[in-house]
């Protein structure tokens, strides 16, 4: 059963004011039918289970308000979304082994929390991340919601190994609750553009360079910015690598400037650590790996648009999409800079 840790049931189902930090409510709603919309509570456990393919427990608590599960999901490589909510109070619980790690966003309520004897409270100033190590069970309030993501373990211990350039030779755990006004603002932002991209999309999914872009920001974002026990590691001091390697780097950019390159498969090309090769573009370039990735990409997307005749039927958009860019308004900018003219205008003149 979950500690109160000081909240009261009364104050658990009190929606809190918005920090202006947070997801807004509308991201709780995922383009993707309802995959799951149930008075059933075994039903909506059994298919829930299915969606991410572990056991938990859950429990109706209160009988004033109906029960009725809605619940959302979208993947992504080894990402997801999960969009949910019960209507009723619930406790779920889970128990180890499970395969991810998870961020929880609550909206309209509190979630009193569990995670192996360690009690907090996620609600729209807090949200909380699990690594599923211990045994852990959530007090949902009625009529909460709740938009997870949820990370495959695998994926982010093996980015992991290459942060640190060495195997990550213990399971990474991360501290419980995200500030989200404060170094929890990353990773909204990270989980506000991934939903984005779903919904810019559609139902075929990102491109493949759209979908390595979200997920190394992702996971860049959690490893960095969330307290876990490998974050004095990751912020030791990096050895340089010789301008050689930069030079070789920057070689294989200029190659294929369309690939779906992150700094982990950079930095594996250039047999050094991420962090190295960062420190390295920072002083021999002046800017990030990503940064100059996304400058030759820009070039791209600039060449392409100076390709297309304007009756081609393809949109700044298909473009911007097509070359890893998800916010067109931002792209639009950044192109104007760099080229004097809106992407429009060029497109307007292509051949």
């Amino acid at each position: 059963m979950v500690r109160n840790a000081g909240v009261s049931e009364e104050a658990m189902a009190t929606p809190l004011a918005s920090t202006g930090h947070e997801l807004q409510a509308d991201d709780i709603g995922l383009p993707h039918p309802k995959l799951i919309d149930t008075d059933d509570p075994y039903e909506a456990r059994e298919r829930t289970q299915g969606f991410l393919n572990c056991a938990h427990r859950m429990t109706v608590l209160e009988r004033e308000n109906p029960f009725q599960a809605q619940v959302r999901y979208r993947a992504m490589n080894g990402l997801g979304l999960m969009s949910s909510t019960y209507g009723s109070a619930v406790e779920i619980g889970c128990s180890p082994p499970i395969g991810r790690v998870s961020v929880c966003f609550v909206f309209g309520g509190r979630m009193l929390i569990d995670d192996g004897g360690h009690a907090f409270v996620a609600d729209q100033q807090r949200a909380a991340t699990f690594s599923f190590h211990d045994d852990l069970t959530m007090r949902w309030a009625p009529g909460m919601r709740q938009l997870m993501l949820t990370i495959d373990k695998q994926l982010i211990e093996k980015y992991l190994g290459s942060l640190l350039h060495e195997p990550v030779r213990k399971p990474l755990r991360f501290q419980g609750d995200i500030d989200i006004a404060g170094s929890g603002q990353g990773i909204t932002a990270a989980v506000r553009t991934m939903r984005r991209a779903f919904t810019l999309c559609g139902m075929a999914g990102p491109p493949p360079v759209l979908a390595a872009e979200i997920e190394h920001n992702i996971l860049t974002t959690m490893l960095l910015t969330q307290r876990h026990n490998y974050t004095e590691a990751i912020f030791a001091t990096p050895t340089l690598p010789s301008p050689r390697t930069v030079r070789r780097v920057i070689e294989l950019i200029d190659a294929a400037p369309e690939k779906a390159f992150t700094v982990a498969s950079l930095a594996m090309h250039a047999g050094v650590s991420e962090r190295s090769l960062h420190a390295a573009f920072r002083r021999q370039v002046g800017m990030s790996p990503m940064s100059y990735v996304r400058v030759r990409r820009l070039q791209q997307a600039h060449d392409e648009l100076l390709r297309l005749a304007p009756s081609a039927g393809v949109t700044v958009t298909d473009v911007a999409l097509r070359h890893g860019f998800t916010h067109t308004g931002r792209f639009a900018a950044v192109y104007r800079r760099r080229f004097g003219e809106p992407p429009s205008a060029t497109l307007r003149r292509g051949t």
